[in-house]
């Protein structure tokens, strides 16, 4: 009795903390009008973590492993050795994120904890049935060193967060002009589809899967890569495949696995994707590029990885001229943009001929755009017929034996 009494008191100061934190947090964001349900969700949550966090956390010492998880190949230093994804079966491709050149080849997500390991780079990147997580630091405890986080992108890794995205503070982007999911989808697909059908696509910084689902079920993508950099938005993804599908396994009727195409989970940075030159056919990025640390740096990397042909799509929010820019025109009344009182909050508000500017120069052309209000979603093409396939962009012979020092851990990893 007095160990019951001891987790009742326990669980009454969670609960009471949860709303407080989230209205600290909250009112920062797009969507602060919702803060009021928001705090009803994060209580919900508070009460709900005990279960899901014993279930289904992901872990970061991933456990033993069979070698027959994933099929690898190594890559030799040209970037026009890139793997290809428009084969009819799906097959994820990716590349060591530290020399992007060993290349590592899954058809699905791990069934068991382990690891893809990079002999040129001595390291093992953990993966396993929450996710893969090929950013520059993950299976490894730095002693001393911790890089400075910017706070829109730390936001989202906050379980609270995470667990409200869907339930309350996505549908709040109305207010400034989203027209909703259903309809974003569409304009998304309209740009996606000439690109990509049939061939693995990624939605970047997918959130808790909002999209990546969507695109799934849609059928017209041979597989779909959900990749975020928050640990617990990657969490919720899973949640919501598995309660929609029953497994990320994906089929041909779109019943199951959350629609007719395979989902990968991938933790990634998008300043530094895990990807290998000219081998991505398609990459959304809904409602995210305000929350990216260097908004530059992650569009050069796009345009790094998309193959010739291949096309960039994302939603963002513009500044709070914007909507008059629509009528007199943004270059008249930009001086107003200096006295928007959300310029100070830890996200990035847009002018259009910025957008035009970052995705420019990086050699994104033809840019096209749906805009209403303060919600805009545009589209950029990588230069390139994605027809053209001289000898020398071929896939590489996969290896019996991986060379490059490639291989699968089966171990454990160490702390």
């Amino acid at each position: 009795m007095k160990q019951l009494s001891t987790m009742r008191r326990g669980a009454g100061r969670a609960s009471r903390w949860a709303p407080d934190h989230a209205s600290r947090i909250l009112p920062q964001t797009p969507c602060f009008h919702l803060c009021a349900s928001v705090r009803h969700v994060a209580t919900a949550a508070a009460a709900a973590s005990a279960g899901a966090a014993a279930s289904t956390a992901p872990s970061t010492r991933p456990r033993r492993v069979a070698a027959a998880a994933a099929t690898q190949y190594a890559s030799s230093p040209s970037p026009s050795d890139a793997p290809s994804t428009s084969s009819a079966d799906a097959e994820f491709d990716f590349v060591c994120p530290i020399c992007l050149q060993t290349h590592f080849r899954l058809p699905s997500v791990p069934t068991q904890s382990g690891g893809l390991s990079c002999g040129r780079c001595q390291r093992t990147f953990p993966s396993g049935p929450a996710y893969l997580d090929l950013t520059l630091t993950s299976g490894v405890q730095q002693k001393v060193y911790r890089q400075r986080s910017w706070g829109g992108t730390e936001l989202f890794r906050n379980p609270l967060v995470s667990f409200a995205y869907e339930r309350g503070w996505r549908q709040g982007f109305a207010w400034a002009g989203f027209p909703g999911v259903d309809k974003e989808y569409d304009i998304a697909m309209s740009y996606l589809l000439p690109a990509a059908s049939g061939k693995v696509m990624v939605d970047m910084s997918c959130g808790s899967g909002l999209f990546s689902r969507r695109f799934a079920r849609s059928g017209s993508f041979s597989g779909v890569i959900a990749a975020d950099f928050s640990e617990s938005m990657l969490q919720q993804t899973r949640e919501y495949c598995l309660a929609e599908g029953g497994s990320l396994g994906g089929n041909n009727t779109g019943s199951g696995g959350g629609g007719s195409a395979p989902i990968m989970l991938l933790r990634a940075d998008v300043g530094r994707l895990p990807f290998a030159t000219g081998s991505v056919a398609a990459i959304h990025a809904g409602a995210a590029i305000h929350c990216w640390p260097n908004p530059q740096v992650a569009l050069a990397e796009i345009s790094r990885v998309l193959a010739p042909g291949g096309v960039f799509v994302a939603s963002t929010f513009l500044t709070a001229a914007a909507p008059l820019g629509q009528v007199l025109g943004d270059d008249n009344v930009r001086p107003l943009s200096q006295l928007d009182p959300t310029a100070a909050a830890p996200y990035r508000w847009w002018e259009e001929q910025e957008l035009r500017d970052l995705c420019a120069a990086v050699g994104l052309q033809d840019f096209r755009r749906e805009r209403t209000w303060r919600f805009i979603m545009f589209a950029v093409t990588k230069p390139g017929s994605p027809d053209a396939s001289p000898a020398s962009e071929q896939q590489p012979q996969q290896q019996q034996q991986p060379a490059d020092g490639a291989s699968l851990s089966s171990g454990d990893f160490s702390e």
